[in-house]
């Protein structure tokens, strides 16, 4: 009976030991391996790090409700956006999940999910160059980018400096925003072509600057995925879809998010509403 006993112990104690370890495999309720999610922490709102290094912010959270979504856990792997891409390509990442615009180029590499943020594309000038030529919002983007001896400065390898050049028009290439909006308000430059955040520019200048919205051209962000994993970009469709329903992801949190992009774009008439649905035209 003692043998038997023992036995049994030892049996008992070795399927604990197995339960332990298959219990443990990523810490996930499927057993599967954390879900590794790359992105850039250095883009508040969107994403960034709080005073103790943890990763937050809008997309960080878009992330974790993925990963809810899917029954992963999820592993932020803070990445610089640069390597983003590389990070997919060697295995470290999964997903991209970190504000990245969609084009030809990229698609060349990576498999995009259906896009979950988007991005106006606007026009900061002089508010005497606006004055001087006419501007309005309701002007034709050809018209606007036709004014005869418009200085634009932009930042290099951007809408910034593509926008503008598509039209024929030659850019001063800057480095940082910064130097840009210096030269636009002190009359260096007339124009600089942005996205979202032209907005809060304007803001930090209101009485030298004005913004021109009637280019028609926007941007679109998605999650990214290495070439080739259907079953992951299939996921992440189905999840964005998710998102925009009635009780999804950007419906349950839009209280909380509205602030933020208030404090982002320097404007508390736009919402979240403004980075989630592409603009009317």
């Amino acid at each position: 009976m003692k043998k038997i006993t023992g036995l049994f112990v030892c049996v008992l104690i070795a399927g604990l030991v197995l339960a332990g370890c298959f219990g443990r495999g990523g810490g996930d309720q499927g057993g599967e391996a954390p879900l590794k999610v790359a992105m850039d922490l250095k883009f508040p709102p969107f994403t960034e790090m709080d005073e103790k290094g943890n990763p937050k912010g809008i997309e960080v959270d878009i992330a974790n409700a993925f990963g809810d979504y899917i029954g992963r856990e999820v592993e932020i792997v803070n990445t610089d956006f640069s390597m983003l891409i590389p990070a997919l390509e060697t295995g470290e990442a999964d997903i991209v999940i970190c504000d990245m615009t969609v084009n030809e180029e990229r698609k060349e590499v990576v498999d995009f999910s259906e896009p979950y943020l988007y991005g106006r594309t606007l026009a900061l000038m002089r508010k005497d160059f606006a004055r001087q030529n006419n501007i309005t919002d309701e002007m034709k983007p050809e018209d606007f980018f036709s004014i005869k001896d418009a200085r634009y400065v932009g930042l290099a390898g951007t809408i910034s400096v593509s926008v503008p050049q598509s039209y024929g028009v030659p850019v001063e290439e800057i480095t940082d925003v910064a130097s840009g909006l210096m030269e636009i308000n002190n009359g260096t430059a007339d124009v600089m072509v942005g996205a979202n955040t032209i907005i809060g520019n304007h803001y930090a200048y209101p009485d030298t600057t004005q913004i021109y919205w009637g280019i028609e051209e926007y941007s679109q962000s998605a999650m990214a995925v290495k070439k080739g994993n259907t079953e992951l970009l299939n996921q992440a469709n189905a999840f964005v879809k998710t998102m925009y329903e009635d009780k999804g992801f950007y419906k349950a949190a839009g209280d909380k998010y509205d602030e933020e992009i208030h404090h982002y774009l320097k404007d508390d008439s736009l919402g979240i509403d403004f980075i989630i649905y592409p603009p009317q035209q």
